[in-house]
């Protein structure tokens, strides 16, 4: 009997502190504003980003350094004509397959990206991982130090 009192004390101190918040917000405008110090409704302030689709031919840019050991590599050429993928559509199997990628000496898909010498089910996303390198001036300042 005692833990329902309890229980129903808390539940009711609950009730309240919701319902006063609830109020607070109804009574009350909320200038909620992000980075770029600009309402999050509106476009104004918005960082631009140049991605590097004017790179000439696929395998002659060098890709970046990784942040850490098992960052997925950023891809290093244009994307245009080869998004969106699909299970049934991926441009990046022409070259990136391991057969393909010897001959061409750029990185090959990794091993456990295959399964019977085909992509995994799981695994023919690649932009879900894999992202353009793109040169962006840090809307926030990173000391972060990548692998040397």
């Amino acid at each position: 009997m005692r833990k329902l009192s309890i229980g129903a004390v808390v539940l009711g101190f609950m009730l309240a502190v919701s319902q006063q918040a609830v109020n607070a917000t109804n009574n009350e405008s909320v200038d909620a504003r992000g980075l770029r110090k600009a309402p999050l409704a509106k476009t104004q302030n918005i960082p631009k980003i140049k991605y590097n689709n004017t790179q000439p031919v696929p395998g002659s840019v060098k890709p970046l350094k990784k942040s850490f050991v098992t960052a997925p590599p950023q891809i290093p050429h244009s994307t245009d004509g080869l998004v969106p993928i699909t299970i049934k559509n991926n441009a990046c199997l022409n070259c990136h397959m391991p057969q393909n990628a010897k001959a061409m000496k750029i990185t090959a898909i990794p091993s456990d990206h295959l399964e019977k010498g085909k992509i995994k089910g799981s695994r023919y996303n690649c932009t879900q991982c894999h992202a353009p390198q793109a040169d962006v001036n840090p809307v926030v300042e990173n000391k972060f130090k990548s692998l040397k």
